[in-house]
């Protein structure tokens, strides 16, 4: 047995009393939470530091951690996401199998248990088959035009039967408003129900996509027009484009809302009357890469947002590592407590996966992966102790 102690401990909801002592078998099971008073003639390993369950990343894509260094910063998202389509595939099969084995290596050691991550084909399978972190895979889907929403659909279907037939936990998820139309978010989540598994979707990562969707201009059109996509079907609806799809999500889903950047309060708030379930998905490192801002954390809090981290992937980050984006929040926006991003790493994520009963929180008879986070405030780093 191992009797191990720190400065503070952080349950994954709240922090514990300072003489709490934590007690873990040799597989690293929680089997005792106890107080150092309560201990006699054993050896408590006391860390400086705050220890804290394993981390959960709630966003991230694997299948692209073959692009790390190649697409320029500070582009904005339309020519970020002509980059991606342009290089993805310029990498040889070989060396995408090994970029993905060394960022899931990475982000493991980086005390990281459980991700869930964006696929749109099955190239991450093998990683995430030798993987020591559990992986939710969302399947992505693709189609603002609704006349290909059942063919897109079912093509989603095969590929998500083939990683759950590879043993690997899975769901559909619809890409962005402005790449999935009404008709096919309203079937993904829907499967989303019937399988009482999550969806994700990336949401207001540019002022582009509001755009978009209130006067069908701006930098999107330039998107369209690259990659030859009519869409003259589509029509402005003079609204957000959160405020635009949120009652085609089935509200009894765990929805992932990602990035968030320019999401303003209007938007929140007939978001969350729609919709019981949403959390909001922060990669600050991501948003600062790709449109060089971040969203108003503080908006979201005020508006009680319930909040997770995520990394995003090796093309719009240096690095996979959660508690990089909890250094980068708490340097430009320092008014967000420690206490609170903890919680989104941990517990939050960890909720919204649906894992809550074995990731995300200390507590006996749970193998939820132990951290210490040492250093100072906006300086943090991260070991891994179970």
């Amino acid at each position: 047995m191992r009797f191990i102690t720190s400065n503070r401990i952080f349950s994954g909801k709240d922090f514990l009393t300072d003489n709490t002592v934590v007690v873990l078998d040799n597989k690293g099971i929680i089997i005792d939470i106890t107080t150092s008073d309560k201990l006699e003639s054993v050896n408590i390993e006391h860390f400086e530091g705050i220890i804290t369950p394993g981390f959960i990343n709630t966003h991230c894509h694997l299948e692209l951690s073959h692009l790390k260094g190649v697409i320029k910063q500070h582009t904005g998202i339309v020519d970020f996401g002509l980059g991606v389509i342009k290089h993805r595939h310029d990498a040889s099969p070989e060396h995408q199998q090994e970029a993905m084995i060394q960022a899931d290596k990475d982000m493991f050691q980086e005390g990281i248990v459980a991700v869930g991550d964006i696929s749109n084909t099955n190239s991450s399978m093998t990683a995430k088959q030798l993987s020591n972190i559990h992986y939710h895979t969302f399947v992505e889907l693709i189609a603002l035009n609704p006349e290909r929403s059942d063919l897109v659909f079912n093509t989603g279907k095969e590929l998500l039967t083939e990683f759950k037939s590879n043993h690997l936990s899975a769901s559909l998820a619809p890409h962005a408003p402005y790449s999935t139309s009404i008709e096919l978010i309203e079937k993904i989540t829907n499967d989303c129900f019937l399988a009482k598994q999550p969806s994700s979707i990336h949401n207001q990562e540019s002022a582009a996509e509001n755009e978009f969707f209130n006067t069908k201009s701006g930098d999107y059109i330039r998107l369209y027009e690259s990659i030859g996509l009519p869409v003259t079907y589509f029509k402005a609806t003079s609204k957000s484009s959160l405020q635009s799809i949120i009652s085609a999500f089935n509200k009894g889903v765990p929805t992932l809302l990602v990035h968030n950047t320019f999401t303003n309060k209007n938007d929140i708030d007939i978001a969350q009357n729609q919709h019981p379930q949403l959390y909001w998905c922060l990669c600050p490192n991501a948003n600062l890469y790709i449109e060089n801002t971040l969203p108003d954390i503080a908006l979201l809090v005020n508006n009680q947002c319930m909040l997770t981290l995520g990394t995003d992937s090796l093309a719009s980050n240096s690095g996979l590592s959660i508690i990089s984006e909890i250094n980068t929040i708490q340097k430009h926006q320092p008014a967000i407590s420690l206490e609170l991003l903890l919680k989104a790493a941990t517990y939050n994520g960890a909720q919204f996966l649906g894992l809550e009963n074995q990731f995300g929180l200390i507590e006996i008879n749970r193998k939820c992966g132990i951290n210490l986070i040492e250093g100072h405030t906006g300086n943090y780093s991260v070991k891994k102790l179970a």
